[in-house]
């Protein structure tokens, strides 16, 4: 099998930083904000679409907020059962992707820090220059580049729009499910619990 995985709230619970990184920037703007709300936005869509539909400053939100979630990105750690699940579906002979609404090498250099660079092949971001998620070229390209079969692929990722890209490349497709949001998720699989991955595939 071949799995291309989100990364942000899939494989690295990175989720509470980037929160705090954007109470931090809404209280300098003097923007008054639930902190669950945001939350649920950016699970739900994306902080892209959460500054679209709220009608903030474009583009310092968007700088104050990135130069805050660099600060601690460092404190960002994969989730405890990624590493193994990795390395159990590797040893079925699968083949892991990463695609990313972060940067590539910002990417490849925490998981570097984490002893999980030997178990990818390639990763997609934000700076690969295509169209971002549920857009399906990113998927495209790894099943034309690395001849993938496209019903022994899957995309594994924690929001609707993971799903979406997974389902217009038509591959499969593995909703993970940490908040129990109720959402209207059209994925060929949930999972609440990444080493789940190992039971299916």
């Amino acid at each position: 099998m071949n799995y291309i995985w989100d990364f942000d709230g899939t494989l690295y619970d990175t989720y509470p930083i980037m929160l705090k990184a954007l109470m931090k920037t809404f209280k300098e703007f003097g923007i008054k904000k639930n902190e669950a709300t945001v939350y649920r936005k950016i699970k739900e869509e994306s902080i892209r679409q959460m500054i679209i539909d709220w009608q903030l400053p474009v583009p310092d939100f968007d700088k104050h907020y990135h130069a805050h979630e660099l600060i601690d990105n460092k404190a960002s750690y994969p989730f405890e059962e990624a590493k193994e699940t990795l390395k159990k579906l590797q040893e079925k002979d699968g083949q892991h992707f990463i695609l990313t609404h972060r940067t590539v090498d910002s990417t490849w250099n925490l998981l570097k820090r984490d002893a999980l660079d030997s178990l990818i092949v390639s990763i997609i971001g934000s700076d690969s220059n295509y169209p971002r998620k549920p857009d399906p070229s990113a998927i495209n390209y790894f099943i034309e580049e690395y001849h993938l079969d496209p019903q022994k692929t899957v995309m594994i990722g924690d929001r609707k729009l993971d799903i979406e890209a997974g389902n217009n490349a038509g591959v499969q497709t593995v909703f993970f499910d940490v908040d129990y949001f109720k959402q209207d998720i059209k994925a060929t699989y949930f999972i609440n619990n990444l080493k789940e991955m190992v039971q299916i595939f």
